[in-house]
Order: structure tokens, then C-alpha cells, then sequence
């Protein structure tokens, strides 16, 4: 059984991982004025929205997750004939409506994909389970990787998705902005379906006065909330990296994955306080640790320099 995982573009994980364990990429759109870009993890176009495109973004410029119908027809041409058996994992269904929109467009693949596999020779039926990672960011690109993890070791795919639906439930995912004055001048847009960026800037924004300090933002089992604040972004960044080291050493993770994401060039996070005894500790406790560029749709609500930590564990205090 050819057993595939699919990720909408907001997980974030490098490309070279992506690569090799073949993981496919539901593209997103993100609108930039009169100009659309589609988001599908490729470093080209990802490293040009950092370097041109951010420093102008409008707050009116969002990204525009595909439709139900789009979804569908990329379902239809991308997966169909390469897999027999595929899981998508999507970003939270509280944020967005891609998981919803591949929740339907999986039901109404069911009555066309026959003739799509029938004409390329395949026999034999195909399979496609949509599951809510329930986490963003980072925290969706560890979940995926444990999923190419499981897939790679040979488990049943049935088995894959049991443990992803568990491990969703617990997912630890934080967040640092460095610029607040592009989440301030973000705004908040019109409509429901603004929930991923309106969120997020909402819980930042909800210090006040302290504007001028740099939050640390935890988004864990559906809540946003400051948990850390400090004078500085390396303080912050200090603080919070060396919380998931405490983590790792406490033998609390869940699965040996840890993936951080950077709204720029992520070589920069190496430089931070606290990075290298991170990454010590996974080396030392077989945690695989992942270097990602923050997504595009991460990236236009958080502006440049915004860091994603994500990992499986329980939820525990922040200190």
C-alpha cells in the first residue's frame, strides 16, 4: 500500500524534509494587493514574499485558503494516482477553513476518483482521512513530521492516524512577534473566516501598554494567551527556548519532535541566547529537531522576525 501525508502551507517544515519523505503540500493563497502568490512551500517563493513583499503589505492583504471545489480538483490531480491511502493533516479548524473545506472536498472525491485511477492502470481503492491538528505553525510541522516518521517505520496508516489524532490533543505550540507595530497596524478584518490572523493579534495586543515588550504567546488546546513578557525579543526567545529544553530534559515530549520556524532566514535563530543548549538537548535525548522559514500566512499577521516553537506535551505552566 502506497501510504502518502499531506500538509496545507502552514506547516512548517524545511523543504529538504518535505522532500525526502515525500510529503505533499496543499497550497494557500495569499493576496498582495492586485497580486495573488500561492504559497506551496517552495524556497524561492517564500524567501521573495520575506525580502519584497512583506516590508509593503497592506492591512488589507490576507491569505485565501483554496475552496472546498479547488481542494477537491487538487485532491483529483495531485494525489489520486500516486497514493492508495493518504492523511492530510490541516492547520485548526478554529483558525481556518481549510480543514473543513478538505473535510468535504475528501467526501466528494469519493465519487470521481475511480475513472482518475481506472485510466493510469490502478486497481484497488483509494483513501483520504482529513485530520485537525488542532495547532499552527510549528507545532503542525512536528506533528507532521512524527506522521513521516510513523509512515517511513512501516505502521499501518490506520494506525498513523489514530496516534496523529491523540498527539493533536496535545500539542504545544508558542509564538514570538518582534515587530507589534505591524500586528497593530494589521487591524482586524471583516468576516469570519479572518480568525487565524485576528486571533493571534488580538492575544498579542491584549498586553496594552506594554506594546513596547515583546510576548511570548502560547497557543495550546484552543487558547491564546501571553504566558512570558520581556523587555527584549532575545530575552523572550531566551526564555522560551530554554522552557522547551526543560521540557525535552524532563522527558515530557510526546513524540522525538521538535520544530522551530523564523519569519526570515531561519539560520538567524542559531544566534540566539539559549539555541545551542536547545539543540544540545535534543541531540542528547534523540529529539529530531526541525529549522523551518515561518509561513507566508504566518509571516503577513506576525511580520518579520516572528519565531514558531512546536512540540507534543502535556500542557504544564510556563515559567
Amino acid at each position: 500500500m502506497r501510504v502518502g501525508l499531506v500538509v496545507d502551507a502552514t506547516c512548517d517544515l524545511p523543504p529538504e524534509f518535505l522532500a525526502a519523505h515525500d510529503i505533499r503540500v496543499l497550497p494557500i493563497g495569499i493576496r498582495l494587493g492586485e497580486r495573488r502568490i500561492i504559497d506551496a512551500r517552495d524556497v524561492e517563493t517564500t524567501t521573495r514574499f520575506y525580502a519584497d513583499d512583506l516590508p509593503k503589505v497592506a492591512p488589507e492583504d490576507a491569505s485565501e485558503p483554496l475552496s472546498a471545489a479547488e481542494t477537491q480538483r487538487w485532491f483529483l490531480e495531485e494525489l489520486v494516482t500516486d497514493f492508495d491511502y493518504v492523511i492530510c493533516l490541516t492547520v485548526t479548524r478554529q483558525r481556518s477553513p481549510i480543514f473543513e473545506n478538505a473535510t468535504q472536498a475528501s467526501f466528494s472525491l469519493l465519487q470521481n476518483y475511480h475513472e482518475r485511477r481506472n485510466s493510469a492502470g490502478i486497481s484497488g481503492p483509494f483513501t483520504l482521512r482529513v485530520i485537525d491538528s488542532r495547532t499552527v505553525f510549528g507545532g503542525l510541522g512536528a506533528l507532521a513530521a512524527e506522521g513521516a516518521r510513523l509512515i517511513a517505520e512501516g505502521c499501518h496508516p490506520n494506525a498513523v492516524r489514530t496516534r496523529l489524532e491523540e498527539l493533536s490533543h496535545q500539542m504545544s505550540t508558542f509564538v514570538i512577534a518582534d515587530d507589534l507595530g505591524h500586528v497593530r497596524r494589521r487591524g482586524f478584518q471583516k468576516g469570519e473566516r479572518n480568525k487565524l490572523g485576528d486571533r493571534l493579534r488580538g492575544a498579542f495586543l491584549g498586553i496594552g501598554s506594554m506594546l513596547d515588550m515583546k510576548p511570548v504567546l502560547s497557543l495550546v488546546q484552543g487558547e491564546d494567551k501571553p504566558v512570558s513578557v520581556s523587555p527584549s525579543y532575545e530575552k523572550s526567545a531566551e526564555r522560551l527556548l530554554t522552557f522547551a529544553m526543560a521540557r525535552i530534559e524532563a522527558g515530557d515530549l510526546l513524540a522525538p519532535q521538535l520544530c522551530l520556524s523564523y519569519a526570515g532566514d531561519p539560520s538567524a535563530l542559531r544566534d540566539l541566547p539559549g539555541f545551542a543548549a536547545l539543540e544540545e538537548s535534543c541531540r542528547a535525548h534523540g529529539v529530531q529537531m526541525h529549522l523551518a522559514m515561518l509561513s507566508p500566512t504566518g509571516g503577513i499577521n506576525l511580520g518579520a522576525g516572528a519565531m514558531s516553537i512546536g512540540f507534543a506535551a502535556p500542557p504544564v505552566p510556563f515559567n
